[in-house]
């Protein structure tokens, strides 16, 4: 019985197990190899000629004048790339015991630097970084003796917990440095996902809100007037083409059906009413001329076009942050949904007198 075919053909992806070199633990004399890596405070010492070579050649660990200090996730990488012994065999076991993270920080390490790419822990550079970030990274070919780094690093687990106010502090704080922010997520079978996160201000070309004159707000005032209960709605009696502002309410019937939060923000504008979060992000988009749809296909509140519906697909599917995912299980799976329909996904957030927004965009390491 022959096989379903699979979608591109070829071989699944391997993943990224990896074992421990039995034959690369503890000194043994004469036969060549580098020194096993020995304690030093928090760190581990390796001497002889690979201390210098992995700096130089690599920018791994630090290094002081008895040689190259690193951290327990870089002695795992460099036991799985530069041949470096591990201190004895219960090295990894006693080490777990006190860093029970370390196998993910080194998936993380490991996702990185096998494509060539540069990184640098925070915990042992000199240069400035803003603060939760875990590691500064460089291109492929670049050097911190050289270069600038060209973004920072934050890891998680998939199920962490999302803060996305917390999130937009520490970007605003990268971005400041002229430095990309970007987090790795490790999931339950150490497979490494790496997002890149922006500030962006998404604007369009239609008739903005703050452009309705005295005469359009008194035809919907008048359109209101009239308003008749739909389903959950309302429908009022303005066809689409007398619309003061198209992007309000959707046409139907030879009128024009009014939501919730259409309800809501048209209210506002009538009777001064106050907003909700979400209606006032709905408000922020109208004013920057772009048209908000129900985004139910895509699991977001609103897909959301720069123009005319006929003219282009929705470039963003947007979520304010009271409905935004909580942990970066759902942030994955939004985001991935998102780059399959070709559109930016986007997290809104409300501050004491502005909108701003984060997009979340798959990303791949060894790749600028």
């Amino acid at each position: 019985m022959s096989q379903p075919s699979r979608r591109g053909g070829g071989r699944p992806r391997e993943r990224g197990f990896r074992d421990i070199n039995s034959d690369l633990i503890g000194n043994k004399e004469n036969d060549g190899r580098h020194e096993v890596p020995t304690k030093f405070k928090d760190k581990w010492l390796v001497s002889g000629g690979i201390a210098s070579r992995l700096w130089n050649k690599s920018a791994i660990g630090v290094q002081i004048n008895e040689g190259t200090l690193l951290t327990s996730e870089e002695v795992l990488f460099c036991h799985w790339h530069r041949h470096l012994p591990l201190p004895n065999n219960d090295w990894l076991k006693s080490t777990l015991l006190d860093d029970p993270e370390l196998l993910h920080r080194a998936a993380v390490m490991n996702t990185i630097r096998e494509p060539g790419d540069v990184l640098v822990l925070t915990e042992i550079s000199d240069l400035n970084f803003s603060k939760n970030s875990w590691a500064l990274r460089w291109n492929r070919g670049e050097h911190p003796t050289r270069n600038s780094p060209v973004s920072e690093i934050r890891w998680v687990s998939n199920s962490s917990k999302i803060d996305w106010y917390e999130l937009f502090e520490w970007i605003e704080s990268v971005n400041q440095k002229d430095r990309r922010a970007e987090i790795l997520v490790v999931d339950g079978e150490f497979d490494v996902t790496a997002y890149r996160l922006n500030i962006v201000i998404p604007s369009g070309d239609l008739k903005k809100s703050s452009d309705l004159s005295k005469n359009d707000l008194e035809k919907l005032k008048e359109g209101w007037n009239q308003k008749i209960t739909s389903g959950e709605g309302y429908w009022i009696p303005i066809k689409h083409k007398e619309m003061p502002l198209p992007q309000l309410g959707v046409p139907q019937a030879s009128g024009t059906w009014l939501g919730e939060i259409d309800q809501k923000w048209l209210k506002s504008q009538l009777n001064s009413d106050e907003i909700d979060e979400i209606t006032e992000i709905f408000g922020n988009l109208l004013e920057k001329g772009l048209w908000p749809r129900p985004g139910f296909k895509y699991g977001c509140r609103w897909r959301v076009y720069s123009g005319e519906l006929s003219s282009q697909h929705a470039p963003w599917l947007i979520v304010p942050s009271c409905e935004s995912p909580t942990n970066w299980n759902e942030a994955c799976l939004a985001a991935r949904l998102a780059a399959g329909v070709n559109k930016s996904w986007l997290c809104a957030l409300r501050f004491d007198s502005q909108i701003s927004f984060i997009e979340l965009c798959r990303w791949s390491p060894g790749k600028s």
